[in-house]
C-alpha cells in the first residue's frame, strides 16, 4: 500500500485536495498485470455493472483515451511501446480503463451541475455504478453521511474552478472485511456477533482500504477526468509495517459519527475494531 492517510487525526467529510504533477497521476505496481486481467473478466461477464455510458460522454472518453495513449508511454516505456494498440469496437473509456489499474469516471458540465456521463469501474467500494450514470454530484453522494451541509456547494464549486493546467488528487479510505477489489453493495458485510475474535484473528481478517483519487480537467470536452486506484492491505499487515498505524486508526475511528459508521458498514465489527485499536478501555 503506498498511501497510508490516518495519523491519528479527527474524522473529517472534507475534499482534501492537493496539486498533484503530471508525472505523479497514473501508479503502477506489481499487480499490474493481474488487476489487469480481472478488468478484462469483469468487463466481459459482469459489464453492466462495470461499466456505463452517456452518449454526452463520448467525446470526453475519447479524449481520455487519447490522452492515455500519448501518456503512457513516455512515462513508463518500459511497460509501454508506442503507438499502444486500441480495440477500435470498444467504447473509448472502456479501452482506455484496460491501460491502466486505476477506475475512470466523467462528469461532464450539464445545465450548471456536474453528471457522471462515463464510468468503468471495476473495482467500487461496496456501491452500484449503475445507479449512479446519470446522476450529479448531489445524487451519486446522496447516501453520504454529512456530505451536503459540509462539502455540496464546495464540491460543485471546486469542479467549476478545475483548470486543464492544474490537476488534484485526494485520498479515501474504509475499514472492510475482504480484499475483495470488486466489491458491488449486492456483496454483503459479515456480520461479527457470533463469536469475539482474537486480536491477531481480528487484524487479519480485516483489510485498510484506500482509494487514491485524481482530478483532472479535459481541454476539449470541459469534462472531468476522474480516476480512483484502489489499495487494500490487511490491519496486521500495515501494523507490522507502520506500528505507529494501531493506535492512529483508533484515534481516528473514535471520532466518527454514528452515521458515519453505520455507512462504511463499520457497526458489526465496531466493538472488535475498538479493542484491536486499543480504544475498548
Amino acid at each position: 500500500m503506498t498511501h497510508v492517510p490516518v495519523k491519528g487525526q479527527p474524522f473529517t467529510v472534507s475534499m482534501g485536495l492537493r496539486t498533484m504533477a503530471a508525472d505523479q497521476w497514473i501508479e503502477i505496481d506489481e499487480h499490474f498485470e493481474t488487476e489487469l486481467a480481472q478488468k478484462r473478466q469483469l468487463l466481459q461477464t459482469r459489464r453492466a455493472e462495470v461499466f456505463g455510458a452517456l452518449p454526452q460522454g463520448l467525446l470526453a472518453s475519447t479524449e481520455v483515451l487519447e490522452k492515455l495513449v500519448d501518456y503512457l508511454p513516455e512515462q513508463f516505456p518500459q511497460r509501454y511501446s508506442a503507438p499502444i494498440e486500441i480495440d477500435d469496437s470498444a467504447h473509448p473509456l472502456e479501452a482506455a480503463s484496460l491501460l491502466v489499474q486505476e477506475d475512470l469516471a466523467i462528469m461532464s458540465p450539464q445545465d450548471g451541475q456536474w453528471v457522471l456521463t462515463a464510468a468503468a469501474v471495476c473495482f467500487p467500494s461496496r456501491w452500484e455504478l449503475s445507479a449512479k450514470i446519470g446522476a450529479n454530484m448531489h445524487g451519486i453522494h446522496e447516501p453520504v453521511p454529512h456530505y451536503e451541509e459540509r462539502i455540496g456547494k464546495a464540491t460543485d464549486s471546486m469542479f467549476d474552478k478545475l483548470t486543464p493546467d492544474r490537476p488534484v488528487w485526494r485520498i479515501n479510505w474504509t475499514v472492510l472485511d475482504s480484499p475483495e477489489l470488486f466489491q458491488p453493495s449486492a456483496t454483503g458485510r459479515k456480520a461479527r456477533t457470533h463469536r469475539r475474535w482474537t486480536a491477531e484473528e481480528f487484524g487479519a481478517a480485516m483489510y485498510f482500504r484506500t482509494e487514491r483519487q485524481t482530478l483532472w480537467k479535459l481541454p476539449k470536452s470541459g469534462a472531468v477526468l476522474f480516476t480512483i486506484r484502489t489499495y487494500r492491505e490487511s490491519l496486521s499487515s500495515l501494523d507490522r509495517r507502520y506500528p505507529e498505524f494501531r493506535g492512529h486508526l483508533g484515534q481516528t475511528l473514535v471520532t466518527t459519527s454514528v452515521e458515519t459508521r453505520r455507512y462504511k458498514g463499520w457497526a458489526p465489527m465496531w466493538a472488535d475494531l475498538m479493542e484491536w485499536t486499543g480504544q475498548s478501555h
